[in-house]
């Protein structure tokens, strides 16, 4: 089997259970339905961390971010750390990216050959949230700093002309399509590893009035967890109540409705920059030769229970799509549907047995499994895990899902242990009832994470940090920020020596019979 060209395509914020390929029936998304048919959708996949930076970090490391001190949307991501780029280029790929993977720190490829685009969140470390861990509550003057999102963006939900989250997505998929073109025409028969990554869904809920006006307001479905008044909510949720602002800035109905029309009409948008990806891919040859691995790096909480956004390890939070499609593999022996948890952490060593690159010879640390096995029907078992560590919370608190069974458990708070096949939602708390899992999910924790030791190394992490970025913030400016550099050597257009009409013939590129 030859090496296939590897195409990872990333959004952000997109929780799993709003698509129709895991059970939603509002979104109207016919291009992820169409990959989703023709490939394995993973239906109980899980980000590393509920935070864009961490991750990221940790899918493209294949390692808990914890491990590497990407603790927050401050930290920064080591250059020495190896990612799935640095081992694919070392194998002989061409590595690109095109859109937003928000690295924090000097490196700004992390083993990619060629980045496309500038990032959308800064690069420095002035996102470093303040080391002062503490529950949040109504009482309680709070300051909001950069990078935290706040209730007061729900209420802006609403259709506009334009956004700054629409004019990147749009750059992001122009210079990926070109990208793909350049590649069909150039002389470098290296195979490709590309990551496109979008900045939507992504809050806030705004999009244009095209793909506001496809749902109506009563086509917004309620959510599925009612609102749970603060007082009845689990302390860490009271926390994050108040962290966002909730409490300052009350919704009504038709602001929920708002929100979630506008976040499904965001979704659309990326599906249809999706489906111009996808064209793009069969109109340059690439179809038939190509993996294609659709994700998110954390989902929304999108009003259920009452909540926002992110931080919170329940699952709308924490669960993403993940959905693979490989053009060499047995559509007899691949499954359509995969049930047994899986993660993000799984996607750096699933690139690395793509390439086939030995993951036994790997000399580097990683965290997650091949899915390569999976997808010839092999199963797949083992628990996953998410952590979450800054912002809202008094002390880390981490997740291990194995099985039907998902453990919450953390220094600061109450245990919580949810039995998902029986209780999807998580309404009912099992920990405290002597239950066996309770006692192995919370000896699997404690074996993977330093709870007793770890705050303590968050706050060194982040007091250091804080010093740094503000002794840069003095005198000359350091600017991290990537600013796409210009081609070396620009062969697309008519140069000095060109003549017709060769150099108009080297731009064309055949039809491809994909239809």
């Amino acid at each position: 089997m030859p090496m296939p060209n590897i195409l990872l395509v990333m959004v952000d914020q997109l929780t799993s259970f709003v698509l129709n390929s895991y059970g939603g029936s509002v979104c109207k998304t016919p291009n992820i339905d169409a990959l989703a048919a023709r490939g394995t959708v993973f239906e109980n996949a899980y980000c590393p961390y509920p935070l864009c930076a961490p991750s990221r970090f940790g899918m493209m490391s294949g390692r808990l971010p914890s491990s590497i001190g990407a603790y927050d949307n401050g930290a920064e991501f080591p250059a020495a750390t190896p990612t799935f780029a640095h081992y694919l280029r070392l194998h002989g790929y061409y590595t690109c990216i095109s859109g937003k993977m928000h690295f924090v720190g000097p490196d700004q490829y992390h083993g990619y050959e060629e980045r496309l685009t500038t990032e959308i969140y800064p690069a420095d470390m002035s996102w470093t949230p303040t080391p002062d861990f503490r529950g949040f509550n109504k009482d309680e003057e709070r300051e909001y700093t950069f990078g935290v999102s706040t209730i007061d963006t729900v209420k802006d939900a609403g259709p506009v002309a334009r956004s700054m989250q629409i004019d990147y997505d749009d750059d992001v998929i122009h210079h990926a399509i070109r990208e793909l073109y350049t590649r069909a025409r150039s002389q470098d028969e290296r195979p490709f590893m590309m990551t496109v990554s979008l900045t939507q869904p992504h809050d806030p809920y705004v999009t244009t009035r095209e793909f506001w006006d496809l749902y109506a307001d009563e086509d917004i479905d309620q959510p599925q967890v009612p609102f749970v008044p603060v007082e009845q909510r689990d302390a860490h949720s009271q926390s994050l109540y108040y962290h966002y602002g909730q409490d300052k800035c009350e919704l009504s109905d038709r602001e929920y409705r708002n929100a979630r029309r506008g976040y499904y009409g965001m979704i659309s948008f990326i599906d249809d920059l999706f489906g111009r990806l996808m064209k793009a891919l069969g109109d340059s040859g690439y179809a038939k030769n190509t993996v294609v691995m659709f994700s998110s790096d954390h989902g929304d909480m999108i009003g259920e229970r009452g909540m926002w956004f992110k931080k919170t390890l329940f699952n709308p939070a924490i669960q993403v799509p993940m959905i693979i499609s490989h053009p060499y593999l047995s559509t007899d022996d691949v499954p359509d549907r995969v049930s047994a948890p899986v993660s993000l952490l799984d996607i750096f060593p699933t690139m690395l047995d793509l390439a086939q690159i030995n993951l036994e010879k790997v000399s580097t640390a990683f965290d997650g499994r091949s899915l390569l096995p999976v997808l010839r029907g092999e199963d797949v078992e083992g628990p996953v895990f998410a952590e979450h560590i800054d912002g809202g919370t008094e002390a880390p608190r981490v997740c291990v899902r194995d099985g039907d069974y998902k453990l919450v458990l953390s220094r600061a708070y109450p245990t919580q242990l949810f039995n998902l096949a029986a209780d999807p939602l998580e309404l009912s708390n099992l920990a405290g009832e002597n239950h066996p899992e309770e006692m192995r999910l919370g000896k699997i924790a404690e074996n993977t994470w330093p709870l007793d030791t770890l705050l303590d190394d968050v706050i060194r992490s982040q007091s250091e940090r804080k010093l740094v970025d503000a002794a840069l913030s003095v005198g000359r400016p350091e600017q991290w920020d990537f600013v796409p550099r210009a081609l070396q050597q620009n062969t697309n257009y008519v140069r000095r020596g060109d003549a017709f009409p060769a150099v108009e013939r080297r731009g064309y590129l055949a039809c491809s019979d994909e239809e």
